[in-house]
C-alpha cells in the first residue's frame, strides 16, 4: 500500500520573502522528500534565516501536504529531529511519516518509542501552520493572545496532534 504513495510538489512561494517554502534550493531552505524502504516518507527541511518560520514546521506541513495528496485526512509523525545554528539563524529538520485511516496514536512508533510518534489531523496541521492570514505555508499562526496582549503561537512536534500514547 504504502509503496504506490505518490509525491506532490507545491510551488507555494509566499508574498513574505523573510523564507521560502517549496522544493529545496541551493541555500537549503525548503523541503525535501523521499519513501524510504520501511514505508515512511523522510521529510528534510531547511530554513537559512532568523525569521518566523522554524524547520520542524515546514517538515510537519510536508508531511501533511503529502498524506492529503493521496487521500488521507491524517498523517503519523514519526522520530522528528532538527538542528540550529547560532550563526545566521539556519535550522534543519527530518523527520518520517505516513498517512493513517483513523485519528489514533500510532500502534506501532518506528523506533519503538511511543513519544516520539503521534498522529496529526491534516486540517488541524493546516489551521496551526499556515501563518496569520493563511497563506504562509509552514509558519505557525497564532493560536491566542497573552495576558500582555502578545499573539502566542504553538507549534513544533505534536502540532495537529490527535489521540494519546498509550500508558506505560
Amino acid at each position: 500500500m504504502l509503496a504506490t504513495l505518490t509525491a506532490v510538489a507545491v510551488d507555494a512561494q509566499p508574498a513574505d520573502s523573510r523564507y521560502f517554502y517549496g522544493p529545496m534550493n541551493s541555500r537549503g531552505d525548503g523541503y525535501k522528500d523521499k519513501l524510504t524502504k520501511d514505508g515512511f516518507w523522510q521529510v528534510d527541511a531547511g530554513v537559512s534565516h532568523i525569521g518566523s518560520a522554524i524547520a520542524i514546521d515546514f517538515a510537519i506541513y510536508r508531511a501533511a501536504e503529502l498524506a492529503r495528496a493521496n487521500g488521507y485526512r491524517y498523517v503519523e509523525i514519526h522520530d522528528a529531529s532538527g538542528r540550529s545554528s547560532r550563526l545566521g539563524g539556519a535550522e534543519t529538520a527530518t523527520l518520517y511519516a505516513r498517512p493513517a485511516e483513523a485519528p489514533a496514536h500510532p500502534t506501532i512508533c518506528r523506533s519503538g518509542k511511543p513519544k516520539r510518534c503521534y498522529t496529526a489531523d491534516i486540517a488541524l496541521v493546516y489551521a496551526r501552520l499556515s501563518g496569520a492570514d493563511g497563506q504562509h505555508p509552514g509558519v505557525a499562526a497564532p493560536s491566542y493572545v497573552d495576558k500582555f496582549g502578545r499573539p502566542v503561537m504553538e507549534s513544533g512536534f505534536g502540532t495537529g496532534a490527535v489521540g494519546s500514547p498509550p500508558a506505560r
